[in-house]
């Protein structure tokens, strides 16, 4: 294996580690309808089941309006067969400008995230889960 496939593949295994911190079940390189799915999130929640497909790009420089525009198709072609909710393109170092305007008008099922913002969010999760699983001592049997 090549460096830069160890280390794409290095990015989606991080990845895909905060998914599963954030209470996901996660299958990692699978394919639905002959499309490739780096992480298939499934989160299973009181207010419903919510699937997501999330796509890493590891590329050195942001991502492109081309590439965000082909992740919208494969996300609506999977919310169209019912196999996902959204999408979440992760990349290690941003979209660009044009990217971003595009999904806000176009595409309001995908979400971009940079690296940061997956691990800030994982983070808020575990801070949030720490401070309801403190022991409540009012329930105490004393």
């Amino acid at each position: 294996m090549t460096n830069n496939l160890q280390s794409e593949r290095h990015f989606e295994e991080n990845v895909e580690a905060f998914y599963k911190h954030m209470g996901y079940r996660t299958q990692t390189n699978t394919v639905l309808h002959t499309r490739p799915v780096d992480i298939h999130a499934h989160l299973d929640h009181p207010k419903g089941k919510q699937k997501v497909i999330v796509e890493c790009k590891h590329l050195g420089e942001p991502v492109r309006l081309h590439e965000v525009q082909r992740f919208c198709c494969k996300i609506a072609f999977a919310r169209d067969k019912a196999q996902a909710d959204l999408g979440v393109l992760v990349s290690d170092t941003g979209f660009s400008e044009d990217a971003v305007i595009w999904v806000a008008k176009h595409c309001s099922f995908v979400r971009l995230r940079t690296y940061k913002q997956v691990v800030m969010r994982s983070a808020k999760v575990n801070k949030l889960v720490k401070k309801f699983d403190k022991p409540n001592i009012f329930d105490l049997n004393l």
